[in-house]
């Protein structure tokens, strides 16, 4: 079993107060959104002043009742065990306003968790305060709370069994569904009949998983070593598979090769995983690099060999080269028609199965990756 979470108590058991005032429904609110559509945490109430009155549902169409509220005394009446910070701004810093919601929820006994490369464990303050009042600060992205040495080793590309796959998410960008595609493979592949795990790569799949690695926090020698120990661990459970299931593993891809600030990340992720097969992911519209107008996306094609080539740089001598199966693309921001065409677009001019995985399932991606579905 990989990486526990750092405290032993049970998400569904802790309901969640969600802060994420000012960008609830947009992209630096993925972090909240991933917990809300695939966690097991209870949605008590979600902080954003610019929707309050609203709900959860009316704002991103998932099957969320849960009240957005003007501030935390609002979010309060509905009794929440734990507050959760729900957003993923650049650089992972927590906006200097917030320390004083946080300190008021620890003060009315909140648990606090915390996605951020901000660590709540380093703010004197907050600590004494917590211990004052009896609740549990967790930051998600340190590794020390997952084992002091735990993610230590290089990568040594040891023996892995020749009947698993291993398929690893890749991306044009951030935040274009890399996770929410892992988790939708993983899903469907089971209820397919295989033998599947899904490999947490960052603190928002490590909250919906309760195992995984906080790679962007883990020193860079051990990046690809962290995600090889992964696999590994998950290897004694799989071995248990029928010969009828396949064993697989999916890996939730971070950042873009081309991304200026996280590529390294990611090329230290694809090497980590060494995959026999990727699913490139990609957002609808997008033409540049967030933020970065100057770098330009490239043809859909260059990027498939632009991941291909850098795959194989690792890839064992004799292994097959490990290919693109198929596109995923979140295509949220288009209407139905729109959508369509601009899928069959991609696949015309890939000649790969496209699609997005919330709209329109994952079946072609599975087919195109031999998952096929058995009966046990």
């Amino acid at each position: 079993m990989t990486v526990t979470m750092a405290h032993s108590w049970d998400p569904a058991e802790t309901p969640l107060v969600v802060l994420s005032e000012g960008c609830f429904g947009e992209s630096q609110s993925k972090l909240a959104l991933g917990v809300i559509r695939y966690g097991s945490w209870p949605i008590a109430a979600v902080i954003d002043s610019r929707r309050a009155g609203q709900t959860v549902k009316d704002v991103t169409g998932m099957a969320c009742d849960a009240p957005i509220v003007t501030n935390l005394e609002a979010a309060l009446a509905f009794h929440p065990k734990a507050l959760l910070i729900g957003t993923a701004p650049a650089g992972g810093q927590l906006p200097p306003e917030w320390r004083t919601v946080l300190a008021e929820a620890i003060r009315n006994g909140l648990h606090i968790i915390n996605g951020l490369h901000f660590f709540l464990s380093e703010e004197a303050d907050l600590v004494d305060l917590a211990r004052t009042h009896g609740v549990r600060l967790w930051d998600v992205r340190d590794p020390q709370a997952y084992g002091r040495h735990k993610f230590q080793e290089i990568n040594l590309q040891k023996p892995r069994p020749q009947t698993l796959k291993v398929i690893t998410m890749v991306g044009s960008d951030c935040s274009v569904g890399k996770m929410h595609t892992a988790l939708e493979l993983h899903a469907q592949a089971r209820k397919r009949g295989h033998a599947a795990a899904f490999i947490a790569t960052g603190q928002t799949g490590i909250l919906i998983d309760g195992r995984g690695v906080p790679l962007d926090r883990i020193i860079g020698d051990f990046m690809a070593g962290a995600i090889e120990t992964c696999i590994q661990e998950e290897l004694p459970l799989l071995e248990k598979a029928s010969p009828k299931q396949e064993q697989v593993i999916f890996v939730e891809g971070q950042g873009s090769l081309l991304h200026p600030a996280y590529s390294g990340v990611t090329l230290s992720l694809l090497h980590g995983s060494n995959p026999d097969a990727m699913v490139l992911c990609h957002k609808a519209g997008l033409e540049a690099i967030r933020n970065y107008p100057q770098i330009p996306l490239p043809p859909m094609c260059e990027l498939i060999q632009m991941y291909e080539t850098a795959a194989a740089w690792t890839r064992p001598a004799g292994s097959p080269r490990a290919k693109v199966a198929g596109l995923s693309v979140n295509t949220s921001t288009l209407p139905e028609t729109e959508a369509r065409r601009y899928l069959d677009q991609l696949t015309d001019e890939t000649g790969l199965p496209v699609s997005d995985p919330v709209r329109y399932g994952v079946d072609s991606l599975l087919n195109a990756l031999g998952l096929e579905p058995v009966t046990v």
